[in-house]
């Protein structure tokens, strides 16, 4: 059904599906419940190339009404990934034979982009933000992605397999 070697995106919404499924597969591979450690490469990989394009690409200096919410929310979601991925690295002083020296340099290229999460965040955070059309048009999905960035843990932390 998927194309495994095809799973790049600039789009906010999916770049944050795949860092939130990067980091999903991270703590399977860290469990033990997963055995195929090459598709945590093969997804920060291409999420890395999207977040670069989409960095650049001037869309969060938008204003509000040229903007919707959940699907940036959606990327500030998936940088949390990033952030406790690299949290569980450096917490970690024996790293897994998963992490590779390419997953390593991935993610530390992708730790430069918590900040863009933060900065999406704190726009919507912004009352002001919140009384725009685009907002309002998609209210419940924005309110519950603007939730989900704010206490992100809830959502992307697996539960123990054992």
């Amino acid at each position: 059904m998927v194309v495994v070697d095809d799973l790049g995106t600039a789009d906010p919404l999916g770049l944050g599906g795949l860092l939130i499924d990067a980091y999903r597969v991270e703590q399977l591979l860290r469990q033990g419940g997963m055995a195929d450690p090459h598709l945590l490469e093969t997804l920060l990989a291409a999420s890395l190339a999207g977040l670069q394009y989409y960095a650049a690409s001037g869309e969060l200096q938008l204003p509000a009404e040229y903007r919707l919410a959940f699907r940036e929310l959606g990327l500030a979601i998936g940088l949390h990934a990033v952030r406790l991925m690299g949290e569980a690295v450096n917490r970690d002083p024996i790293q897994p034979s998963f992490m590779t020296d390419g997953v390593r340099l991935r993610l530390r290229k992708q730790m430069q982009y918590v900040p863009v999460g933060e900065k999406i965040e704190s726009f919507w955070r912004t009352p002001e933000h919140r009384r725009s059309l685009t907002w309002s048009e998609h209210r419940d999905i924005n309110e519950v992605m603007l939730a989900t960035s704010l206490v992100p843990e809830g959502f992307l932390v697996l539960p123990s397999l054992y």
